[in-house]
């Protein structure tokens, strides 16, 4: 073994270690070579060849530790059916494993991966177009063990498209008609019974609508092991990751998935959340406190879709008078007075987890489609629900039960917003938010007796949900470590 001496950002880009505090990463020469030709070939790929196809290969240190995490033996099968240069393979290579097998499309990848994995089994082929069985006849397989590995995403259209029969291609349509949906259709055609599959997958698949039928399937008839949050870990690729891991056999009414974070070089924080606890959508909890707070606030209250009847969606203006979601602060507009009257809240169509929601009443302006309407039957509503929308509770809602704790920017469309729990039973704390709110909104912006009225806001919220002290005291926590200094005073 010796050491090799890399750049920051090449060490970061290599291994993914945004908070690496060494310079100097143990290779022997294998390694060392293999990497460089694979970082080779892949700058070669043009940028857009690679979006389309999905083509983002992964590093030697992330393959590494997935290996390791998974519960298989020597003598096991492994598989890795878009391959690429073949980090997995050559990690499994390095880790002693036996039976390493793998195939792409692309012929290059193919030739790298033979030579720098000595014991493995390689194949050109088609794994997204061929039938399972003509893979598996390919390489003389009966059985495989593990499929591991990180599958191309990208949406199919007139640019990317799969050469697979018409049955396959309406399931991936059913699925949500995407590159990785059709590897993971196809892993299980390939894995055996009890087989393990894990793979990186974009972390929207957890909750979005399009991979639905795909995720009830998964959650009734396999057995989630574990799921990852590595965060947004491929330069050039828009979302972010988690790795996916399933036991094809159907889950037992005790088991559990665990729920991990990459937290610089390992997978920790484990979280076990029971798999019937979920019907559809997947919730990355962090902590049984947190999902003690999304039971509270789903189970005791309405959901906004339940209470405001009116119209949820995107502004439609073209005037030039029109407001833009640019021109919307907290409680207020930059150049706009708040309207007198109406039955509008207007929202900036973008979220961010630094910001949160940014909304102000629209009374009856025009909004563009940067905008997210909501109107109401009353000028009390709108304000009430202005109040809730910019508490910390809403916000800890939104990002971590709808965004799925998602570091990246959003939009505060319809469907999340729907999902806010309301408590409008007490008349009492429903004038009492209605008139925090008009005091902000006649407040000197961002002044110190603003950040007060803010401060009372959430206190008249926290007590109109039943919060305790320990939910409470989560919730501010969590999102301190979210927002931005500048909503709070003095930066604190």
């Amino acid at each position: 073994m010796f050491l090799k001496k890399l750049a920051k950002h090449e060490r970061d880009r290599r291994y993914g270690i945004e908070y690496l505090n060494y310079t100097d990463i143990k290779m022997d020469n294998l390694e060392f070579n293999y990497l460089q030709a694979t970082n080779s070939y892949e700058k070669l790929l043009p940028l857009d060849n690679k979006k389309n196809n999905g083509v983002f290969y992964t590093d030697v240190f992330l393959a590494r530790q997935i290996l390791k995490s998974l519960p298989i033996s020597q003598k096991d099968v492994i598989l890795d059916p878009c391959c690429g240069t073949g980090s997995f393979l050559f990690s499994a290579y390095q880790q002693g494993y036996k039976n390493v097998f793998g195939a792409d499309i692309d012929k290059k990848s193919i030739e790298i991966s033979k030579k720098y994995v000595p014991n493995g089994n390689f194949i050109q082929i088609d794994t997204l177009g061929a039938s399972y069985k003509k893979i598996k006849t390919a390489f003389k397989l009966q059985e495989v063990d593990c499929i591991v590995g990180n599958p191309p995403y990208s949406v199919l259209n007139s640019k990317t498209t799969i050469n697979a029969d018409e049955i396959f291609l309406e399931e991936i349509s059913a699925s949500g008609n995407n590159l990785f949906i059709a590897a993971l259709i196809r892993a299980f055609d390939l894995v055996k019974d009890d087989g393990l599959i894990s793979y990186i997958i974009p972390k929207n698949f957890l909750h979005i609508d399009a991979y639905s039928n795909l995720r009830k399937n998964i959650l009734k008839e396999k057995t989630i092991l574990e799921i990852i949050d590595i965060g947004q870990y491929f330069s050039n690729v828009r979302g972010e990751q988690i790795i996916l891991t399933i036991k094809n056999s159907l889950p037992t009414k005790k088991h559990k998935i665990i729920f991990k974070k990459l937290v610089v070089s390992d997978f920790l924080n484990p979280v076990a959340i029971s798999q019937d606890f979920y019907e559809n959508e997947i919730i990355h909890f962090r902590s049984e406190l947190e999902q003690d707070i999304f039971i509270k606030l789903k189970k005791s209250f309405c959901a906004l879709s339940d209470i405001c009847k009116g119209y949820i969606g995107r502004g439609k203006s073209k005037h030039i008078s029109s407001v833009a979601g640019r021109d919307v602060r907290k409680f207020g507009y930059k150049r706009t007075v708040v309207p007198k009257a109406g039955n509008q809240i207007f929202i900036q169509n973008i979220y961010s987890a630094e910001a949160g929601i940014i909304a102000a009443f629209g009374g009856n302006l025009q909004a563009s489609e940067t905008i997210t309407i909501l109107t109401d039957g009353s000028e009390e509503m709108c304000k009430y629900l202005l109040g809730i929308l910019h508490s910390k509770v809403c916000n800890f809602y939104l990002q971590k039960f709808c965004y799925n704790n998602s570091k990246l920017t959003m939009h505060s469309d319809a469907k999340y917003l729907k999902k806010i729990p309301l408590n409008i039973r007490d008349k009492k704390s429903f004038n009492q938010i209605v008139n925090c709110v008009e005091k902000l909104e006649n407040e000197y912006y961002l002044s110190f007796r603003w950040y007060d009225l803010v401060d009372e806001l959430d206190k008249l919220i926290y007590e109109t949900y039943g919060l305790n002290v320990e939910q409470k005291n989560f919730i501010e926590l969590s999102m301190k470590e979210s927002f931005s200094s500048r909503w709070y005073k003095n930066g604190k």
